[in-house]
């Protein structure tokens, strides 16, 4: 897993809007019982979304996720849809940010509050 994040939004929207977004992102796009399924390259993207709460994972592939993540996330505020991440996890970003530092750059560019938890038994 690259990362597993819920967020919040300000509206609620159906499984359309968020799958036509991951095609404008370059994405082949499936729904399935309610899972937005998609795939470019390698990646893949599984998203549940209930309303205002949107459920996003992803699979193990590289510093390309976080990209993806932030394109997501652009996306989203695009939409005037004000993401509020709620959970985030991913042991890909632990294993890096220490080196690098971006994601905690790419959320304060993002305008986004977090809080760091690590447990020794994570990732």
């Amino acid at each position: 897993m690259c990362f597993l994040a819920v967020l919040m939004l300000k509206r609620m929207i159906d499984e359309t809007i968020f799958a036509n977004l991951l095609r404008g992102l370059g994405f082949r796009v499936e729904i399935r019982d309610g899972v937005v399924e998609a795939w470019r390259d390698s990646a893949e993207i599984r998203a549940r979304v209930e309303g205002d709460r949107l459920d996003i994972e992803t699979d193990d592939y590289g510093p390309q996720c976080m990209k993806d993540y932030e394109r997501i996330l652009r996306g989203l505020i695009e939409l005037d849809l004000d993401p509020k991440v709620i959970y985030f996890k991913s042991p890909y970003v632990y294993a890096y940010e220490k080196k690098r530092g971006k994601t905690k750059k790419l959320l304060e560019s993002l305008d986004l509050e977090a809080e760091e938890v690590y447990s020794g038994r994570c990732g």
